[in-house]
């Protein structure tokens, strides 16, 4: 019955009521006290919420709220050098990579009957893959790629944590 008189006081304040529920109404605010007060509240409540001035927002709001935002935040933009350079070194590592594996397939059966460019390149590169194997093959070149290895761990474990920190600020606002 509660859901009830809100509905029929809703409908009253709102001009929308059919003679039926006024009669209810009326009934009900000289019988029922509890109807009586929840009326007189929600009329009161309702007039004066009808003599609030509206304001309306400036023109350029979100233009202010984003400034705000961005003087809050007070992000540094700083070239970071680091990780282009760990990605230039990856890349080199690729390509060595890519044409050892290249110089490797001339060694196949099937490749060697056939006269390709790979068997130019082998012979015209030989002095180069012999020096990098001979370089590969030594023991401080694998203790230079096993920290450089631990450097880009760290590196990636870092910015990692970065972005948290970062996303953490932005979830503040």
């Amino acid at each position: 019955m509660k859901n009830n008189f809100d509905e029929l006081i809703n409908k009253y304040l709102d001009n929308e009521i059919d003679s039926d529920e006024l009669n209810t109404v009326n009934d009900l605010l000289k019988n029922n006290t509890e109807f009586k007060t929840k009326f007189i509240t929600q009329k009161y409540i309702h007039e004066n919420l009808n003599e609030i001035p509206l304001h309306s927002a400036p023109t350029n709001i979100t233009e202010l709220v984003m400034g705000k935002i961005i003087s809050k935040l007070s992000i540094k933009t700083q070239k970071n050098y680091f990780f282009k350079g760990i990605l230039a070194i990856l890349l080199v590592f690729l390509f060595i990579t890519l044409y050892f594996f290249f110089s490797l397939l001339g060694d196949l059966k099937i490749v060697q009957q056939t006269v390709s460019y790979i068997d130019y390149s082998k012979n015209y590169f030989q002095p180069i893959v012999t020096f990098f194997s001979k370089i590969i093959q030594n023991d401080i070149f694998r203790t230079l790629s096993g920290l450089l290895g631990l450097i880009i761990l760290l590196s990636f474990y870092f910015s990692l944590n970065s972005f948290k920190d970062f996303k953490n600020r932005i979830r503040q606002f």
